[in-house]
Parts: structure tokens; C-alpha cells; sequence
């Protein structure tokens, strides 16, 4: 392929056409507000979007099967709620993590269980689990934020602190890009999903498992649904059953941006941090010019959309030109 040829596929590519507007967007508000453009706004977007990276760069290879999960908005919330009634109960930090974390993965196993075995539409499934992780969260919290004196000041720590002037959420975010990043390039894990989303049919009788690779996608992105619950729990030094609305709303959208197609069969985990940094940088620069929470959902809606008509057009090109190709 000669350079010009080369300079095509970089422009058609979504995660190319996605890095343009972010820097774009990150002139307009630097222009706009000159709170904007200094590093500890940074680090602040960063702590705000870290805990959609994390959990997008999971459920990038669930979609890539074809799948989506919905309830991990409520599952951050009941894990937090579990969190903080444990420490205010007197239990010490990481005994107290580590068994709200394992509650929470509880959902991930559910919704893994009902796609995978039962074999519910995701849409279905996960919408349960989410009401259900929500009224739970909102039973044991008896509707109020658990907070107290017998929850401890160092539960901010997690996502409060810093190490070498950097915020302790920013090297999660590094750390689990690593991991997902390795995994989407070189493990057989991510290619099976991908084989899955490409043709379910044609995955089952080359010998996938396709059961198993779902239920373990979704067992995933629950865990980490539930060790972003911890962060926020951090966050916030309380647990609040009311966090996390629209959260599993802010992650599709981030991977939808990032060129991952709901149809399954592609995506990008490098994409999905780009996609949920537009996110985080939209959100940021719309709350410093002082634009109303309502218009901003309207606009993320409508860039929902846009993102899902974008990919399916892309898809719908790639897959005739597969056609002509075989034809020819």
C-alpha cells in the first residue's frame, strides 16, 4: 500500500476521526474558560473519568461478543453501600474491600449466568440486575448516604491520594489499560470474542466455547463495576445508593465512540479510552461554562446516537467491501 493509500485508511478510522475532535474540544474550552487548560483540571477529569475507563475497558471485549451489560451503575452503587456499612460497622479497610467487592462481582456472575446459560437477551438480563442492584443498594442504605463517625478518613485515600504528585485513580487507569490492551492484542480470549460478534454460529462449530467466553466477559466487567463502586465509595468517604445513574449509559457511550459496534465483531480498547476522554472532557468544559446538567444529557444523547449511526455505516461499508472482495 503506497503512502497516499495509507493517509485514507488513517483518516476513515474512527479512532482517528475521535482523537481530532478531542483535541478540538479541548481547544474550544481552553479558549472559552481559562480554568480549563491547567494540569490540575487534568488530573481532576481524570479522577471523574477513571472509573469509566476502567469498567469500559472491560466491557469493550463483552461488546465485542455482541453483548452489553446495563446494571453497572447500580452495581457501583450497592458495592460503595456495602463498603461504607462495613467500616462504619468497624471492619477494617481492605477485609472490608475485598468482601464488597466480592458481593458486587455477584451481579457480574448473574448476568454472565442468565446470557451465557439461560440464555436472556443481554438488554433483558442486565436491566434486571440492574434494578435489583439498585433496590438493594437503597434497602440497606434505608435511602440516605452511609456515613459516620465509625467510617474511617482514610477510605479517601483509594481515590483521593496521590504518589509522586500524580492521583492515586490515575495509575488504576494505567494499569488496567495495560492489562485489557495486552489482552485485546495478544490473547486468544479476545479473539474468540471477537470471532463470537463476528458470527455466533460460525464461533460455536469451530470449537468456542461461547458460553464460557461470555460468562467470563461479564463476570469481568462486573468486578470491576464493583471495584469502581470502591473508588467512589472513596470518593464521596460515604456509600450513596443514589451514585451511579446514567453510569452504565457514560460507558457504552465511551466505547460506542471508540468504534466498538453494538453488532459485536470489532472494537478497540484504545478507542474506548479516547472515546471516554471525550466524555470526561465534554462534561468538564460544559460544567466550567456553566451549561445546565439537562442540556447536557440532551447533547449526550444525541452524540449516543450519532456514535451508534457512525459505526453501523462503517460496519455496513467494511462488509461490502469484504463482499466485493470475495466476489472478485
Amino acid at each position: 500500500m503506497n503512502k497516499a493509500g495509507r493517509f485514507v485508511r488513517m483518516v476513515r478510522d474512527p479512532k482517528f476521526l475521535m482523537v481530532i475532535l478531542l483535541v478540538l474540544l479541548n481547544v474550544f474550552f481552553a479558549l472559552n474558560s481559562e480554568a480549563f487548560f491547567s494540569l490540575e483540571n487534568y488530573f481532576n477529569m481524570i479522577k471523574q473519568s477513571a472509573m469509566v475507563i476502567i469498567v469500559a475497558s472491560a466491557a469493550t471485549l463483552l461488546m465485542m461478543t455482541g453483548n452489553f451489560d446495563l446494571s453497572t451503575g447500580s452495581n457501583l452503587a450497592l458495592t460503595g453501600v456495602i463498603y461504607a456499612l462495613l467500616l462504619s460497622g468497624g471492619m477494617a479497610l481492605w477485609p472490608a474491600a475485598i468482601i464488597a467487592l466480592l458481593c458486587g462481582s455477584v451481579i457480574g456472575v448473574v448476568n454472565g449466568f442468565l446470557v451465557s446459560k439461560v440464555e436472556f437477551p443481554p438488554f433483558i438480563a442486565t436491566l434486571g440486575t440492574l434494578y435489583v442492584g439498585r433496590g438493594l443498594a437503597l434497602i440497606l442504605a434505608k435511602g440516605t448516604p452511609v456515613r459516620g463517625e465509625l467510617v474511617p478518613l482514610e477510605i479517601s485515600t483509594l481515590s483521593r491520594g496521590e504518589f509522586l504528585g500524580i492521583p492515586i485513580p490515575a495509575y488504576f487507569v494505567a494499569f488496567f489499560l495495560i492489562v485489557f490492551v495486552f489482552i485485546e492484542k495478544r490473547s486468544l480470549f479476545a479473539k474468540y470474542a471477537m470471532t463470537i460478534g463476528g458470527n455466533r454460529n460460525a464461533a460455536f462449530y469451530s470449537g468456542i466455547n461461547v458460553g464460557r467466553i461470555v460468562f467470563w466477559n461479564y463476570l469481568i466487567v462486573g468486578v470491576l463495576a464493583a471495584f469502581s463502586g470502591l473508588l467512589m465509595s472513596s470518593r464521596l468517604a460515604a456509600g450513596d445508593p443514589r451514585v451511579g445513574v446514567g453510569f452504565e449509559f457514560d460507558v457504552i457511550l465511551a466505547i460506542l465512540l471508540g468504534g466498538t459496534s453494538l453488532q459485536g465483531g470489532k472494537g478497540s480498547v484504545i478507542g474506548t479510552l479516547i472515546g471516554a476522554l471525550i466524555v470526561a472532557v465534554l462534561g468538564n468544559g460544559l460544567d466550567m461554562l456553566n451549561v445546565l446538567s439537562f442540556w447536557q444529557s440532551v447533547l449526550k444523547g444525541v452524540i449516543f446516537v450519532f456514535a451508534i449511526v457512525i459505526n453501523e455505516k462503517l460496519l455496513k461499508k467494511v462488509g461490502k467491501k469484504s463482499l466485493v472482495m470475495g466476489e472478485a
